[in-house]
């Protein structure tokens, strides 16, 4: 039995189920014992613990399972998962879009590391998008940009989490850099890189599915640029708030290489008419 932010949390071990554990050593044994995969898991101990933290803080974790179906020879589509089960792991980039589609589709509830710029792609089938804005350190030595995606948030598309970001980067463990933007953008169109900057500038975003659309590129681009990855069209009224809250974003940043970066040159990119008009259809 462990304790985390005053809550009982499950981690039952030797259980006949092998993805609910007790504690990480447990865990990790999993490795020993099956062959090595491009995808293994590499998530340093207090980096876990600290999501385990955060959820323990937006979700009811007391009396759950927390599960780890994502090891070296498991198989997460045919795994046992109990009632009162909570999957908090990091799964195979490779296939997350896929992992997302089979825990909505059979209402699992979840908390998962996930890809950081594309992260929007798990939205696009009910789950909410979480971002830190920074990489994670893992135990191997690569930095790689992380945000997260579940299904614990209800109607939520997408939110900035500087609470998570703050957790992860107090890890000892931890060495995040910060990536720059190359273009400025319309207000009216939401990128994982600005919820990435609101999460470190220490403001919380949330924006509802209703408030926006989604988009693959801009028709203004220049010639032979596109957008990277999943974005959307905010409404008027949401992309006022956004401005908003990235200007309070920056009003609290200190370090003086963003605000040289904040006064580069940047490419305008205007909605086109059609654009304006999805804009204007939104809540």
């Amino acid at each position: 039995m462990e304790v985390i932010s005053s809550k009982r949390i499950t981690r039952r071990g030797g259980s006949s189920n092998p993805i609910v554990f007790n504690d990480y050593e447990s865990f990790i044994a999993k490795f020993k014992e099956n062959p090595k995969t491009t995808d293994e898991c590499w998530t340093p101990k207090d980096v876990y613990e600290a999501v385990v933290k955060y959820v323990g803080e937006v979700y009811p974790l007391e009396d759950k399972q927390i599960l780890r179906p994502f090891y070296p020879g498991g198989d997460y589509e045919h795994a046992e998962y109990p009632a009162d089960g909570v999957v908090i792991d990091n799964p195979p980039f490779s296939i997350f879009t896929k992992i997302c589609r089979f825990y909505m589709e059979h209402n699992v509830p979840f908390f998962l590391f996930g890809p950081a710029l594309t992260i929007f792609s798990c939205c696009r089938h009910g789950a909410t998008a979480v971002v830190i804005g920074g990489h994670i350190e893992f135990s191997n030595g690569a930095k790689v940009p992380c945000n997260f995606a579940s299904n614990l948030f209800g109607n939520v598309l997408a939110l900035s989490s500087p609470r998570l970001g703050e957790l992860i980067q107090g890890c000892p463990s931890q060495n995040v850099v910060v990536g720059l933007p190359k273009y400025a953008y319309p207000d009216n169109l939401l990128s994982v890189s600005d919820l990435q900057t609101l999460a470190r500038g220490g403001v919380e975003f949330i924006v509802e599915r209703v408030s926006c659309a989604h988009i693959r590129n801009l028709a203004a681009m220049p010639k032979g640029k596109s957008l990277f990855g999943e974005h959307y069209l905010l409404s008027s009224a949401k992309a006022k708030a956004k401005a908003k809250a990235k200007a309070e974003a920056k009003a609290k940043a200190e370090a003086k290489a963003k605000a040289k970066a904040e006064a580069e040159n940047r490419i305008p990119v205007p909605l086109s008419s059609a654009e304006i008009e999805i804009v204007n259809s939104l809540v």
